[in-house]
């Protein structure tokens, strides 16, 4: 089979969740996540559910075709237990944080939505294992990929909090199933 079956399964369960929204049967307010719903009204849940939930075609198309390159490399690397621990803790701890710098800075009600914090959790363990291969100067070819994230993150209606969050958790875990 597929060297890489859980990138695969991560993608087909986000696809379906994209078309029972687009269906009406789901609805992002209900899914996606901000400080007041998680840690006032205690729906965690929402740290996850979060991250299924795409509202445009252009938003799920983005980050299916980056889960799919940037996933299956990780997963066929790392085996797919060590992926969905990079996948979900990134996820998952770097919501965590997020949400608290974002309540720290007042804003409490922002929703955020989308598969792109976990994808960018990813994306930090690719550059972990980058600089474990070839050192920083390895990290030259990924400036302009780098350069474009960031910008992406610092557009207006996108959650850069979690990205970069979410990104520096998956760089912690791969660095620690590396040395330990």
């Amino acid at each position: 089979m597929f060297r890489y079956i859980f990138t695969i399964i991560l993608i087909i369960i986000n696809i379906v969740i994209f078309v029972m929204i687009r269906q009406g049967r789901l609805y992002p307010d209900r899914l996606g996540m901000s400080y007041h719903l998680v840690f006032n009204r205690k729906e965690y849940y929402r740290m996850i559910t979060c991250g299924f939930t795409h509202q445009e075609i252009m938003h799920i198309l983005f980050n299916m075709l980056s889960l799919y390159n940037v996933g299956s490399l990780i997963e066929s690397i790392f085996g797919s237990l060590d992926f969905l621990i990079i996948y979900f803790g990134s996820m998952i701890i770097g919501h965590f944080i997020a949400l608290q710098i974002r309540h720290n800075n007042h804003d409490d009600y922002t929703m955020s939505i989308g598969a792109s914090g976990a994808i960018y959790g990813l994306i930090g363990s690719y550059l972990v294992l980058i600089m474990r291969i070839y050192g920083f100067s390895g990290l030259s070819n990924m400036i302009r990929p780098l350069t474009s994230m960031l910008v992406l993150s610092l557009l207006p209606g996108v959650d850069g909090t979690s990205h970069f969050c979410c990104m520096g958790v998956g760089m912690v875990i791969t660095y620690l199933m590396l040395v330990l």
